[in-house]
């Protein structure tokens, strides 16, 4: 599923602009970029005792140095829905000068 997320953020003439990194953006990257993690991904449906479907939430930060996130998380967000993401919440944070916008995004897969 993150491969398919990641193909479909590069498909994007504005999203294929920025830098994308897992877990963490490295000192010295350029801004605005996003950065993206899974943070749960557990059994949602059994049967006969197997797992046949998980439930994945991935947590996608637009990290920018000015606050320019809008026009970024809109276009992120209609990606996101194309591909069977929900959006279950996002917030902002401000750290060590940087304005960040948070995004969590949740998704049934079958296993």
């Amino acid at each position: 599923m993150l491969e398919l997320m990641l193909s479909a953020l590069k498909a994007d003439a504005m999203l294929a602009a920025l830098p994308v990194y897992h877990q963490s953006s490295p000192s010295g990257c350029r801004y605005p970029n996003i950065v993206y993690n899974v943070i749960s991904d557990v059994p949602a449906l059994h049967a006969d005792n197997q797992e046949i479907q998980s439930r994945i939430t991935v947590r996608i930060h637009i990290v920018t140095r000015d606050g320019s996130h809008h026009a970024i998380y809109k276009v992120l967000n209609s990606v996101m829905k194309k591909l069977g993401f929900m959006r279950v919440q996002a917030t902002e944070l401000y750290e060590d000068n940087l304005k960040i916008k948070v995004i969590d995004y949740r998704i049934g897969v079958d296993s």
